[in-house]
């Protein structure tokens, strides 16, 4: 019976991995090459519109020169360049040298090496097998006892980047990390996790929850709790405590929410699919950041746990009207993840994140509802199906 299981779930997952390459293949039609486009993804989560940031996939670093000139992460404005305010140097040849001098520092301090321009460019190098060097040789001959004491100083989220480098280490941490200790862990980061059926291995659902999620910087950003730049006034404290209230008084089937900080800043929530949609049997948790000015803007809401939908891009961002552009001072969070589990039945595809999933749903509907069926088995459903060993 169990190897029967083991067959229908090993198929089940390969009938899942065919229609993830479909969904692939629009994600990486997303290519920019105006200045506005972050550097990092190349507008492989849309267009920065002109800002200073990349919104999306949260990096700082963008292109310096619009037509592509730039090889490095050089910027085009130093320091040195004429203010109005600085004194001439005294000596136009000695002010000469000494600008070579500099110069030939910088170049040896801070290297300019080509780098890859688009993400296919980043995944190629990702993936291309490199020579082990005598480093890693070594490494890899350290006995276990030194690898435990270096273990120790790590947190858990670093320690299962340590079980995903290679079989060894994580079969080290298999051995000696008791699995008490990774259900707690389990706990901790996913506080809103119920467990439901007998788990075999906590530490691959650690691992399954970490990479069900859209975004590892928003689980880090998650797991530090850094409170928000602003000040915080007794209205936001006043209507927080009565959202706690509603939460607890007039709960909703199928949708919860717990402030993970005493400053109440990060929320971890989750909500079930609804019956009849292809999200049914899935629990998909969300990320919320509450600004200090809340009530009178919205709360940052990003899905954690990966999904299929128009009004949901690849990085988590919700696109509905009560957070973008309608939001109001009666709604509270209930409401809001009210909103966002009413969306997963009936999304608007007037106005997507994703407009290839949009015309999907529009015009070949049993696509779509196959696809975001498995996703929802794939990513949603470890309370109910935990992660076999090999297939997290």
């Amino acid at each position: 019976m169990a190897a029967g299981c083991s067959k229908a779930f090993t198929s089940k997952f390969e009938e899942e991995v065919f229609y993830d390459v479909e969904y692939e293949e629009f994600c990486k039609n997303f290519e920019f090459s105006n200045s506005s486009t972050c550097w990092i993804c190349n507008g492989y989560y849309g267009s920065s519109y002109g800002e200073p940031l990349c919104g999306t996939c949260h990096s700082f670093i963008f292109p310096n020169h619009p037509n592509g000139e730039a090889e490095g992460l050089v910027t085009e404005v130093s320091d040195d360049e004429d203010s109005g305010n600085d004194e001439p140097p005294e000596n136009g040849s000695e002010a000469k040298d000494r600008s070579d001098d500099e110069a030939g520092f910088d170049d040896l301090e801070r290297p300019r090496p080509s780098a890859p321009r688009n993400l296919n460019q980043y995944l190629d190098m990702l993936s291309q097998p490199r020579e082990t060097d005598e480093s890693q040789q070594q490494i890899c001959a350290l006995p276990v006892e030194v690898l435990l004491s270096i273990f120790s100083y790590l947190d858990d989220l670093s320690l299962w980047n340590v079980s995903e480098v290679c079989k060894q280490w994580k079969s080290i941490l298999e051995v000696h990390i008791p699995q008490q200790l990774w259900k707690k862990y389990t706990k901790e980061r996913w506080p809103l996790f119920q467990q439901i059926s007998t788990i075999p291995n906590w530490l691959h659902m650690y691992g399954a929850l970490m990479n069900s999620c859209f975004c590892r910087t928003c689980l880090i950003q998650m797991a530090l709790k850094t409170p928000m730049r602003g000040r915080v006034n007794h209205i936001r404290a006043n209507r927080l405590r009565g959202d706690i209230r509603s939460l607890d008084l007039d709960a909703t089937e199928g949708i919860d929410a717990v402030a993970l900080d005493n400053q109440l800043f990060h929320w971890q929530a989750s909500i079930l699919g609804p019956a009849g949609s292809p999200y049914e049997g899935g629990k998909f948790f969300l990320y919320i950041i509450i600004p200090p000015s809340y009530p009178m803007l919205p709360p940052q809401v990003r899905f954690l746990t990966k999904i299929v939908h128009p009004n949901v891009s690849r990085h988590g961002d919700v696109g509905i009207d009560i957070i973008q552009h309608n939001w109001s001072l009666a709604l509270t969070i209930s409401k809001l993840l009210l909103s966002v589990q009413s969306l997963l039945t009936d999304p608007f595809t007037q106005i997507c994140m994703e407009p290839e999933l949009g015309r999907m749903y529009e015009n070949d509907r049993p696509k779509f509802e196959a696809l975001a069926r498995r996703w929802t088995w794939k990513y949603a459903m470890y309370e109910v199906l935990p992660p076999l060993e090999g297939l997290t």
